[in-house]
């Protein structure tokens, strides 16, 4: 993951966390019209009972969402295998494990990007 270290620190991820969440919300909400998708309750189809809300071959679409605050490309080793049952357990899993990933100090964020 050294080439997915983000260009902002920890302090400034949690500013920008509401942000992150909206742009989230709105690609959800458009992944959520595709026919495609799964139905927004796979409990009232027994057809999709067992399967994700949110797949994770979808989640790595929102790379542009953390290039734009991050300045990396999201590293899809941090979506959960299998995908996600709502658009919380996707906030809840995926935003820890991408704060996990920005540096603490300022200095070393400045370097995060050229390493691209």
């Amino acid at each position: 993951m050294s080439n997915k270290i983000p260009s902002i620190t920890k302090d400034q991820f949690d500013a920008c966390g509401p942000a992150m969440i909206t742009d989230l919300r709105r690609w959800y909400e458009e992944y959520k019209q595709n026919p495609d998708a799964p139905p927004a309750n796979p409990a009232t189809a027994a057809v999709w009972q067992d399967m994700p809300d949110v797949d994770s071959k979808a989640v790595v679409k929102t790379s542009p969402i953390w290039k734009k605050f991050l300045g990396t490309n999201l590293d899809p080793r941090l979506i959960r295998k299998g995908g996600y049952r709502s658009f919380d357990d996707l906030v809840s899993d995926l935003l820890p494990k991408l704060r996990s990933t920005c540096p603490d100090s300022p200095a070393f964020a400045a370097e995060g990007p050229s390493a691209n």
